[in-house]
């Protein structure tokens, strides 16, 4: 039985981990996957450390609810699984909810374009660029855009 109890643990250990966001540059959902995106040149010509905090959702509660009840559930007999099983669910939601709503560190590059205008984008730490860098800025047809290296 504690072998099953530290199996689920970790399962749901590795489980919650994946539950916060990836502001990458180098990172794109698979919706995106094949969308044409408009390209512009610039340099980066600022650039800020931020902090990047992610939309809130319920996927990140509703995973640790449910793996704080199965991990509950398996301490005790008869009743008692019930309350360890609703008392870990509470307890898993809390702790889901606050690793998926945590920060991430990101940049604000402030970039000149090459026509002569000037945007301010903010994304993750990757990919490293550095003032005075040339770069494309990378324009998706839902509206959102990302600075990556020439």
């Amino acid at each position: 039985m504690n072998f099953q109890k530290a199996l689920v643990a970790t399962a749901f250990a590795i489980v919650l981990s994946g539950c916060g966001s990836d502001f990458s540059g180098n990172r794109y959902d698979q919706a995106q996957v094949g969308e044409v995106s408009q390209t512009t040149n610039g340099v980066v010509i600022s650039l800020r450390r931020v902090e990047l905090k992610p939309d809130t959702s319920i996927a990140g509660t509703a995973l640790g609810a449910a793996g704080g009840a199965l991990l509950g559930s398996m301490i005790g007999g008869g009743k008692q699984k019930l309350l360890t099983g609703a008392a870990g669910a509470v307890a898993g939601g809390v702790a889901g909810n606050a690793i998926a709503s945590r920060a991430e560190d990101g940049i604000e590059y402030t970039v000149k374009l090459d026509n002569g205008s000037v945007v301010t984008i903010a994304q993750g730490t990757s990919p490293a660029i550095s003032v005075g860098q040339k770069v494309y800025i990378v324009h998706s047809q839902k509206g959102r855009s990302r600075v990556v290296p020439q």
